[in-house]
């Protein structure tokens, strides 16, 4: 049996698919573009921020060197520092250079902290003191005999030298000029038995050391007596016998006076009695008579 294909039209089915596919595809794309947040500059190329800080002197001031860094950086880098006693500022330091900030205005003698941030979460701190003028010293008083005398010894060991007086009560009684490295010594005299109060100065470090007091090299004269504490009599107590407390008191026994013998005394008053005695006698024997007769 013999058969026989039948003509039909060509179909269009798929020509029309794989355009409606395109399509799709195509507003699909438009729809993840416009939705799509852009890709991060940092994440696909990051900066490499570093950072240093030093402190330094001038002439008249001392200063802060900042080094800010982004050598191997593939984006600029963004760097905000704050510094004690500075407003606080920004920076962007372009790709593969590094920037050189200067802070000038640092107060002698003083603390500072800088605290450096930066892109990707970048933090640097570091502590610093200002010391351009530095000294070392003292100040003692002594006596030479009794005048007292004052002795200040001041080293300069900072990065610049400087003029230093030697004040007493307020007055400038000496100074020097010292080079960094140099050392001096000042003597002044005071009046003994006075308050004073001395103090070594530098012009830019201020007040190096002080001294107050009241120098006593005179010693007043003390006239020194021994006081020999008197010794009390002792006191007996009276023993009282129980059993004689109502005892009658004895009478205290009769010592007949004692007549001594007399020795050289006159015979006079024996003499006139004897002769009233004898004419006594005679009168009473004439008495007699005259009555016999």
């Amino acid at each position: 049996m013999h058969t026989t294909s039948l003509p039909h039209r060509p179909t269009r089915r798929s020509g029309r698919s794989l355009a409606g596919v395109l399509a799709a595809l195509a507003v699909s794309g438009l729809a993840l573009v416009a939705t799509a947040a852009p890709a991060s500059a940092t994440d696909e190329f990051p900066s490499k921020p570093t950072a240093s800080a030093t402190i330094g002197c001038d002439d008249g001031t001392s200063f802060i060197t900042l080094q800010l860094g982004n050598e191997d950086g593939l984006d600029s880098a963004h760097f905000d520092v704050s510094i004690t006693g500075i407003a606080d500022a920004g920076y962007d330091v372009a790709t593969g250079t590094t920037s050189q900030v200067l802070q000038y205005g640092i107060a002698e003698n003083s603390d500072v902290t800088v605290a450096i941030t930066a892109d990707d979460g970048f933090t640097f701190t570091k502590a610093l003191h200002a010391d351009c003028w530095s000294f070392v010293g003292g100040i003692v008083q002594t006596c030479d005999g009794t005048q007292p005398v004052l002795t200040a010894n001041v080293d300069a060991i900072g990065t610049y030298g400087d003029s230093v007086d030697l004040h007493v009560n307020g007055t400038t009684v000496d100074s020097a000029d010292l080079a960094t490295g140099d050392s001096t010594s000042f003597t002044a005299q005071v009046p003994d038995g006075v308050p004073f109060t001395a103090e070594l100065v530098s012009v830019h470090d201020g007040t190096i050391t002080d001294l107050s007091g009241t120098p006593h090299c005179v010693q007043p004269t003390t006239t020194t007596s021994t006081v020999v504490p008197t010794t009390p009599a002792p006191t007996v107590p009276t023993q009282v016998v129980p059993q004689q407390v109502n005892a009658p008191v004895a009478p205290a026994p009769y010592v007949a006076p004692t007549e001594l013998p007399r020795t050289g005394s006159s015979t006079v008053p024996l003499t006139v009695l004897g002769v009233t005695l004898v004419g006594l006698g005679i009168a009473a024997r004439r008495f007699a008579a005259t009555r016999r007769a």
